[in-house]
């Protein structure tokens, strides 16, 4: 079972998210954040496998969520999950740690399946 954190200031994507995996059989929910500090003490009290994190959040950005996790020497694999087009931010993400990168405009079943690629080349 893949354990997911979903991290997004708004309440209604994290929803739909939820509701997107819940149609798997092998991913689950098990905490959400709606700020890149709650990230941060989610990440110290849950077991997690995948983080699927928003580059645009309150308090800290997604970027500053991966620095400190990767400072900290965490290895959790990251899935940045963003409005933002991937020329501008891939990058980015990925030299700063993260695992892989997905618009929100892409079909549900991707999410699905970068969610398990993360997941199995961490």
């Amino acid at each position: 079972m893949i354990r997911v954190l979903i991290a997004d200031d708004h309440m209604l994507l994290r929803e739909g998210l939820k509701l997107i995996l819940s149609d798997t059989e092998d991913i689950v929910v098990v905490a959400e954040a709606s700020d890149g500090q709650e990230v941060l003490d989610k990440v110290e009290k849950n077991n997690l496998d995948v983080i699927v994190l928003d580059i645009n959040m309150p308090r800290k950005t997604g970027v500053e969520v991966l620095a400190e996790l990767k400072a900290g020497g965490n290895k959790i694999p990251v899935l940045i999950l963003s409005t933002y087009s991937a020329e501008d931010y891939k990058d980015l993400a990925i030299r700063e740690g993260a695992s892989g990168y997905l618009s929100k405009e892409e079909a549900p079943e991707l999410l699905i399946d970068a969610i398990r690629d993360v997941f199995q080349n961490k």
